[in-house]
């Protein structure tokens, strides 16, 4: 790795810088070409190459200067072309960028643009009962600041009032309909009284047919629940039976698990070792086919692709006969496996036994097993059986209470005078109608309600903002739009790469044309949670700060604070260098000016960092330092030249080749808010304006 202060070590030839803006004149020094030494404080200097200032006073001894510049030349040369990498220290330098060192913040930001609105408005709308109604009058005018409930217009209400005088007819009509039916459910009232005794004689008899039918459901679900028991019992010993034969068979069956499962496995390989020699099999076909077609094209033409060819073919069948063979042994060891596990499988399941039941064999006891379970099965059937008829019988009872139930109910419903209580609540729903008629009827009410949206009031207070109404017009859905003034919105648009990590109630800053500098406090109050059609996210802005400038329908900015440390140095991120034990450092500027500035590296810990800043600390670090901006030695390099070339051209006083300053600026200053604040919206990298009049 390259180390910046390490003496006669070239300086590795790294990226460029961003390319620099056309037309900027080169800054002092960049006449000369300058070269990088370190002192022994491990002071970058910027000064010019030894071998240039020698000749200069050497200019009196043409002949002898040509010889040595020759023998040195091609030892420099020579060493030049030993070297790894170009050497930096034969480069010109046009401009080197710094930035001084301050206290300030660093914003990790989201910067969007949009709209101010209102963040509270409402319409005063015509109802649909009213739109085809014309205005009467308008009592308000766009700019005025009204009150909630204050009149905006006035329909004309002459059918209405003539609909209404109909309806009030109606409902006169319908108030005497009531109090007809009224009087005659009174009068069937009374008849019924006289039906009432004879209605008890009937009812009785209906009693005593219930009570017989009850006994008999309720005899029959005894006999049905005895039956019950008993398949019970039997399940019972049927089950316990079969889970005791069970528990021993999986004792049985536990003892021969690992021959079934080698078995098993055995079989797997046979399997795989038979896939195995079919592929071997078909891959020799394959082989002999090809050496076939090969030695035929060889004995057609003997030409040496040919001999080639069948070279190749007769190697391939050598080398997959040899593959066949082995996956035939593969195989036949594979089966001889195999068949040892069945035959291991075979005695332990031969030796299995349940000497207390007298079971001697797997297979034995398997059966033993199989017919426990069926008997289980059997009685369980049976006793679901028995169940159902309980089932049954209950039911049959539960019908035949409900009957007994009945009937007594409708006796008892009668001798306390049901059919005449009947009859007095026919009388009772005929008053209730009556008085239902006498309320006055919705058609009626829905036309005076009418009449109530035909004046057209102030939803909220604030600013009229917006006005359709004309008197002798028709109104149609928005009348007035009015609008709180005082309360902000700013409506965005964010790009979906830039929502994650942003969520509502993350503090903004918001700015436009109108307000100027100044910078108004805001809070992301909603992120839509579908993107738009041009797959962005919609979002608002509540302006939390004065904002007397900020005016409704202007485009704002906003910046989306998604953290933010104070307090901490910020530099560039390219003016953080890595040293040779991974730790991070910065170079401070020491003396000079342009670029002849000298600096020395100063170890530094790095902390939060945006896409172009970062955070840097540490102990030697003072408020006032000048930074370079980039770690990177090259920067602000024209071109490297070839030693050689340059010495040559040196004596006959031109410019090397591609030396020439680059025209154009260097990169202005890039220093954020608050001394090192990423600017909004992003910007590129780089650091304060180059020093040396760049």
């Amino acid at each position: 790795m390259f180390n910046p202060f390490k003496k006669d070590q070239a300086v590795e030839v790294q990226d460029p810088e961003p390319t620099r803006q056309p037309d900027a004149a080169p800054g002092p020094g960049a006449e000369e070409t300058e070269n990088v030494a370190y002192d022994e404080e491990k002071t970058v200097i910027l000064k010019r190459p030894l071998l240039i200032r020698l000749l200069g006073g050497l200019g009196r001894h043409k002949k002898l200067v040509i010889a040595a510049v020759v023998v040195l030349a091609v030892a420099g040369f020579i060493a030049w072309r030993m070297r790894a990498v170009p050497a930096s220290a034969d480069a010109e330098y046009q401009y080197i960028r710094t930035t001084t060192l301050q206290k300030g913040s660093l914003n990790d930001s989201v910067t969007v643009s949009g709209t101010v609105v209102s963040g509270d408005e409402a319409d005063v709308t015509v109802s649909d009962s009213v739109k085809t109604y014309k205005v009467a009058t308008v009592e308000a005018e766009v700019g005025d600041t009204v009150q909630e409930g204050d009149i905006i217009a006035t329909l004309d209400t002459t059918d209405l009032q003539k609909q209404i005088e109909d309806a009030q007819q109606s409902y006169n009509d319908t108030l005497q309909s009531a109090q007809t039916s009224y009087d005659r459910a009174l009068d069937d009232y009374n008849t019924a009284l006289v039906q009432h005794d004879n209605n008890l004689i009937d009812l009785q008899a209906k009693i005593d047919q219930a009570d017989e039918a009850y006994a008999d459901a309720q005899q029959t679900l005894d006999d049905a629940t005895a039956s019950r028991d008993a398949a019970k019992n039997t399940y019972d010993a049927a089950v316990n039976d079969y889970n005791a034969l069970a528990a021993d068979f999986e004792s049985v069956k536990a003892q021969i698990d690992s021959y079934t499962a080698a078995y098993q496995n055995a079989s797997d390989a046979l399997n795989t070792a038979l896939s195995a020699l079919n592929d071997a099999n078909n891959a020799l076909s394959q082989a002999q086919a090809d050496q076939a077609v090969a030695q035929a094209a060889y004995n057609t033409d003997p030409s040496d692709q040919n001999k080639a060819n069948l070279d190749l073919a007769n190697t391939q069948v050598t080398e997959k006969t040899q593959a066949q063979a082995d996956a035939q042994t593969a195989y036949t060891n594979a089966q001889t496996a195999a068949s040892t596990a069945q035959q291991d499988l075979t005695n332990a399941q031969n030796s299995c036994s349940i000497t207390a039941r007298g079971l001697y064999g797997y297979s034995a006891i398997e059966e033993a097993v199989s017919a426990a379970e069926k008997a289980k099965t059997s009685a369980e059937s049976t006793y679901n059986d028995a169940v159902t008829k309980v089932e049954t019988a209950e039911s049959q009872v539960e019908s035949a209470q409900q009957q007994v139930k009945s009937a007594h109910d409708s006796y008892d419903n009668e001798k306390n005078y049901s059919t005449i209580k009947t009859k007095a609540q026919a009388v009772e729903d005929a008053k209730t109608k009556l008085d239902q008629a006498k309320r006055v009827p919705d058609n009626l009410e829905t036309l005076q309600d009418t009449l109530a949206d035909c004046t057209l009031t102030a939803t909220m207070s604030g600013t009229i903002t917006a006005l359709d109404a004309t008197v002798g017009s028709v109104c149609a859905g928005t009348v007035a739009t009015i609008q709180d003034t005082d309360a902000l919105v700013v409506e965005v648009t964010i790009p979906a790469d830039d929502v994650p990590g942003l969520e509502t109630g993350m503090s903004c800053l918001i700015t436009s044309d109108a307000t100027g500098d100044t910078e108004i406090d805001g809070t992301l109050s909603q992120i839509d949670p579908v993107a738009n059609d041009q797959g962005a996210f919609g979002a608002k802005v509540r302006v939390t700060g004065e904002a007397a400038d900020l005016l409704i329908g202007i485009q704002a900015q906003v910046e989306i604070i998604k953290s933010q440390v104070s307090d901490v140095y910020v530099v560039p991120i390219d003016a953080v260098g890595t040293a040779e034990d991974g730790s991070s450092y910065v170079l401070r500027k020491t003396g000079g000016e342009g670029v002849d500035m000298t600096f020395e590296q100063v170890t530094v810990t790095t902390g939060d960092s945006n896409d172009y800043y970062t955070t840097i600390s540490g102990d030697d670090l003072q408020e006032g330092d000048v930074i370079r901006s980039s770690a990177d030695l090259t920067q602000g390099i024209v071109t490297t030249t070839d030693p050689m070339e340059q010495m040559m051209q040196a004596m006959n006083g031109s410019t090397p080749a591609g030396g020439q300053a680059p025209a154009g600026d260097a990169p202005a200053d890039m220093g954020g808010r608050d001394g090192g604040q990423a600017p909004a919206g992003g910007g590129a990298p780089g650091g304060a304006g180059a020093a040396g009049g760049m």
